[in-house]
């Protein structure tokens, strides 16, 4: 670890302080957002819109917005869109600082060069969120096709996967980091 305030000289990213503030930082600010989105959204729910971006057929996608005309929640399956690009900038953020600060705690050398890869892996996902949001948006505006909605599905697809092996990986640096505290002489 690098002493407090200073830079790698390796990878030119801020000393551990700063990641540390940054980490807690959009740790708070996701969970809140997170948590003031679910109530301002309501009755629509995130599994809701998470079957919509993955309906991968036309018709299953036509009945969700069937639906959600019926009972009233089109409007706020629009606005939970254009609420998603201000959620995909925290999340890849915190991603990012999560993946360097929590593999810097481990001290394992593979595991820091780990996380500096999953730092520049986790735009991806926002790029593939964006795009899902902007296919999702013309398939709102006028009618599900099956362009729009197979690709929406894959930049689903492509998101969730890349966030799921990130949270793999970031439970991994949870579980060294644990067995060296406990330890310290074996990790």
């Amino acid at each position: 670890m690098h002493p407090a305030g200073t830079t790698s000289k390796n990878c030119n990213m801020p000393g551990p302080s700063k990641i540390r503030s940054w980490f807690w930082l959009l740790l708070i600010l996701n969970i809140l957002f997170i948590v003031g989105g679910k109530y301002f959204l309501a009755p629509l729910t995130s599994g809701e819109v998470v079957q919509f971006e993955t309906a991968k057929h036309v018709g299953k996608a036509q009945a969700i917005i069937d639906e959600w005309n019926i009972t009233g929640k089109l409007d706020k399956a629009k606005q939970s869109i254009w609420i998603d690009y201000i959620f995909i900038l925290l999340y890849v953020s915190g991603l990012m600082v999560a993946a360097m600060f929590i593999s810097d705690i481990t001290r394992h050398p593979l595991l820091i060069r780990s996380g500096r890869f999953f730092r520049w892996l986790l735009p991806a996902a926002g790029i593939c969120d964006v795009l899902e949001n902007i296919f999702m948006q013309q398939t709102l505006r006028s009618h599900p096709t099956p362009f729009t909605v197979m690709l929406t599905y894959d930049m689903a697809v492509a998101k969730f996967s890349i966030l799921i092996v990130t949270f793999l990986f970031l439970t991994l640096c949870l579980f060294f980091w644990v067995l060296r505290k406990l330890f310290p002489t074996v990790a």
